[in-house]
């Protein structure tokens, strides 16, 4: 009991010499940003990649809790994503003994229109072209799921850096 009784008396000293106390932290609070994710305009020959972008964005925007994507947008709050694929094109990269293909280079542009809901006019606009690969081994099957698995990629992060670049600019009135 009496070392122990020394031992508590010492920890006190020496807490109050070394001049430790309560630190207190606060989180940073992220900026939620309210967002409307409009519907995929396909400006390619492609069919259904509008449906693959759709996913994508809904899969990106809702699932980071920086956004809340609004069903109905607010006036002068809500900003409505306006995204459009223009192109897509794939060349063959790897080629097998036999000097038949079998990996792809898959890219694809978007444009992407940042519109504060009630406004005409988009406060932001820009392009991204992203790139993916992918194996063209299999059955034609397999090797079409593998393309349409790519071009989701590149969809998801196509959106996860129309996600930054939403959180980065604000609503300064530059088209980028």
């Amino acid at each position: 009991m009496w070392l122990l009784s020394r031992i508590i008396i010492l920890l006190v000293i020496l807490t109050g010499i070394s001049g430790c106390g309560t630190v207190t932290y606060t989180a940073k609070r992220e900026i939620i940003k309210h967002v409307y994710i409009s519907p995929v305009t396909n400006r390619t020959p492609e069919e259904g990649i509008d449906i693959l972008f759709t996913r994508a964005a809904d899969d990106t925007f809702y699932t980071d809790s920086r956004f809340a994507v609004d069903k109905t947008p607010i006036p002068d709050e809500t900003i409505v994503v306006k995204p459009s694929v223009d192109s897509i094109s794939a060349f063959s990269v790897g080629y097998n003994k036999d000097d038949q293909a079998i990996e792809y280079r898959l890219g694809v542009t978007a444009t992407i229109k940042l519109i504060k809901f009630g406004y005409k006019k988009p406060f932001r606009i820009f392009r991204i072209t992203r790139y993916g690969f992918y194996d063209a081994t299999g059955t034609p099957t397999e090797a079409e799921m593998k393309r349409k698995e790519c071009i989701e990629n590149i969809a998801r992060n196509i959106f996860r850096e129309v996600g930054e670049k939403l959180l980065e600019g604000g609503h300064n009135g530059k088209n980028n």
